[in-house]
This record gives C-alpha cells, sequence and structure tokens, in this order.
C-alpha cells in the first residue's frame, strides 16, 4: 500500500508538474503576443509620421520650386542695373563719409578728455601703466591711431611713449 500512495504521489507530481509547465508556457505565449500587439502599434505610429514628414518635405520641395520659377522669372533690364550700381556707389560714399566722420569725432574726444584731464577733471592713469599697455598693443601689431582710441588717450602721447621706449631700450632712431 505504501508504495501505492508513492506511485500515486509520483503520478500526482508529474501531472502537476506538467500542468504548471504548460501554465508557464500559455504565459509566456501571452505575453509575447501582448509586446507583438504593442510592437505592431509603435510601427504604424513610426509609419504615420515617416508618411507625415514626406509629404511636408514634398510641399517643401514644391513651394521651393515654385519660389525658383518667380524669381528665373524676374530678370533685370539694363535701367535696374544702372539705378542699383548707383545705389551701390551712394552707399560706398556714405560708409566713407560716415567713417571719415566717426575718426573725426572721436579724435575731437580723445582732446576734449585730454583737456579735461589737464583741468584735473579725470584722474590720469599712472603714466607707467598707460606706456606698458602703449607697447603691448603696440607689440601685438597695433597702429598708433588704434592705440589711442583703445587707451582713449591722444595720438601724440602713444607717439610720445613709443619714442621714450625706444630711448630707453637704447634703440635711437
Amino acid at each position: 500500500m505504501n508504495t501505492n500512495i508513492m506511485n500515486l504521489s509520483y503520478e500526482m507530481m508529474s501531472v502537476i508538474i506538467a500542468g504548471l509547465f504548460i501554465l508557464m508556457i500559455i504565459i509566456v505565449l501571452l505575453y509575447i503576443a501582448i509586446k507583438e500587439k504593442e510592437s505592431k502599434r509603435k510601427i504604424m505610429q513610426l509609419e504615420t509620421s515617416i508618411e507625415d514628414i514626406n509629404k511636408d518635405i514634398y510641399k517643401i520641395q514644391k513651394w521651393i520650386i515654385d519660389n525658383d520659377k518667380k524669381t528665373s522669372d524676374i530678370k533685370p533690364n539694363n535701367e535696374t542695373i544702372k539705378v542699383m550700381a548707383d545705389l551701390k556707389a551712394d552707399i560706398i560714399s556714405l560708409q566713407h563719409g560716415l567713417q571719415s566722420d566717426r575718426d573725426y569725432f572721436e579724435d575731437k574726444i580723445l582732446i576734449l578728455e585730454e583737456r579735461l584731464r589737464s583741468l584735473g577733471h579725470f584722474n590720469t592713469p599712472s603714466q607707467q601703466r598707460n606706456e606698458k599697455q602703449i607697447l603691448e598693443l603696440f607689440k601685438n601689431g597695433y597702429t598708433i591711431d588704434a592705440i589711442s582710441k583703445e587707451l582713449r588717450i591722444t595720438k601724440g602721447e602713444v607717439e610720445f611713449a613709443l619714442k621714450l621706449s625706444k630711448f630707453h631700450n637704447g634703440e635711437i632712431s
């Protein structure tokens, strides 16, 4: 009787294990089916997005082609070219005039600042620091005009500092 019970329990255990195994296979298959359904849904969304992008690209390309045709239809005649050349010449002369005016006013401002300094309204920076800055800028390739504008001092001061530095360095010219 004891062996029958053991045989029965082994048979029952085998059936239970087989049932659990089948149940596990069914759960795995259901999981795979659910994931495949989600993947298909995401792929459909991607396809829809790609189609929308392709439509937008087509519209943009068509718009570019239409605009190219419109601009190529416009052909300037000799009178238009002459007017444009005159306008260009006027713009260039205005630029030169503005630059010369700017230089003139910057020079005047520098002279006024120098006069105010001489009257004692501005604290003058130490002369030694100014000379070092002038020499450094000059060594870096700045012109005398650029140095005077950068440091907000007159051109004469820049020239004087450069001459002094040559005298001190033994480069008397």
